[in-house]
């Protein structure tokens, strides 16, 4: 029975000692690694922000029609350094966009906010790594996607 004892203050201390079992939450970008270059919509009001390992996400409410909203980012993210490369209507009727730059690339989905006015607009960027980037501005092969 003593054993027990003195067997079980080393097993807590031990799991203790090594951070016990939860898992921690990576910590997200800078907001200006994930945003270098951030486009906002017209009298955009800000929602909220989330974020992960190597990505930062905001949501963003304006009182603009989501086409507006729609057609706005589709001017923006085809002129000077953005390639606009996706423009899609998913099933639940949201436009989504994937643009490219010298910098990190951006992810917008835009669709009507709930209770009738305005449209809320989700902004999704993501850090790359500096070897990642600098390939990029050296157009390296290995860093565009097959079939381009």
């Amino acid at each position: 029975m003593p054993k027990i004892r003195l067997l079980t203050p080393v097993v807590l201390w031990g799991l203790l000692a090594c951070g016990g079992s939860e898992p921690r939450n990576p910590k997200p970008p800078e907001f200006t690694e994930a945003f270098s270059n951030l486009p906002l919509p017209p009298n955009a009001e800000f929602v909220s922000r989330t974020g992960g390992a190597g990505a930062l996400q905001i949501v963003l409410r304006t009182q603009e029609s989501d086409s507006a909203v729609a057609n706005y980012y589709r001017t923006l993210l085809s002129e000077g350094s953005w390639r606009l490369v996706s423009d899609i209507k998913n099933r639940d009727g949201a436009t989504v966009m994937y643009a490219e730059q010298d910098g990190p690339p951006l992810w917008v989905r835009i669709w009507p906010a709930g209770g009738g006015a305005g449209t809320m607009i989700q902004l999704t960027g993501a850090a790359l790594a500096k070897d990642s980037l600098a390939a990029r501005k050296r157009g390296d092969s290995s860093t565009r996607r097959r079939g381009s």
